[in-house]
């Protein structure tokens, strides 16, 4: 199996880190302005890219308040992230945060590299949404992009 590992610090506290990560308006500043999630264990997350070109179905799997989010099930329409787990660790106090975030169980490397830039900027865009104010979210990245 392949895995992605990522880690960032921000300069936020845990508490709004958490926010951003598991609430529909959160998601939507940073990953996707196409973002809908129920964020309670077994609750259903649906994240759509492009125009919905690309989907992305999670099931939130673990969640703990303040430091811990993951999804156990997740599947994308190009069927790339089928049977992966992704997964927001959190750790820090009022003023920072250390996000450790994983996406774990690929069956192929072919895609890695396209995959692990996509996660890297979107979570830089996490980065910039809590510590500057605004987020690159798809559409926004869309020039970013080549094929």
């Amino acid at each position: 199996m392949n895995d992605i590992m990522l880690q960032f610090k921000i300069h936020s506290s845990p508490d709004r880190v958490y926010q951003a990560i598991t609430t529909s308006a959160g998601i939507s500043n940073w990953w996707t302005r196409d973002a809908v999630l129920d964020a309670r264990a077994g609750g259903i997350g649906i994240f759509g890219f492009n125009e919905h070109q690309f989907i992305i179905d999670v099931r939130v799997g673990a969640l703990e308040k303040n430091k811990r989010l993951a999804f156990d099930e997740v599947k994308s329409s190009h069927g790339g992230f089928d049977g992966t787990s992704i997964s927001f660790e959190l750790d820090g106090d009022s003023t920072h945060t250390t996000l450790k975030f994983s996406h774990r169980g690929f069956k192929s490397a072919e895609a890695m590299p396209g995959i692990t830039t996509r996660w890297a900027y979107y979570l830089y865009s996490l980065k910039k949404y809590l510590e500057e104010g605004t987020g690159t979210p798809n559409p926004n990245d869309s020039d970013v992009w080549s094929g």
